[in-house]
């Protein structure tokens, strides 16, 4: 049972993800309003981009000097 259980995941697991991404979107919304739970997720969003930009060992400081200062 837990080999058909593990199958289903490993087939469909782009759509439990997606679900459980709406669902979460869906009670920000719900809990603070729409443009306090737009700007919650645009926040994750942007804590995401920079977290994977420090995995990358690009560093904080030098993607604030790309986005602010232009490298002439």
């Amino acid at each position: 049972m837990d080999d058909n259980i593990l199958k289903f995941i490993n087939e469909n697991f782009g759509k439990i993800v997606g679900g459980f991404l709406g669902l979460l979107i869906a009670l920000i919304i719900v809990v603070f309003g729409f443009w306090k739970g737009v700007f919650i997720i645009f926040c994750i969003l942007a804590g995401i981009f920079i977290g994977a930009k420090v995995e990358k060992h690009e560093g904080v400081r030098n993607l604030l000097e790309r986005i602010w200062f232009s490298r002439e």
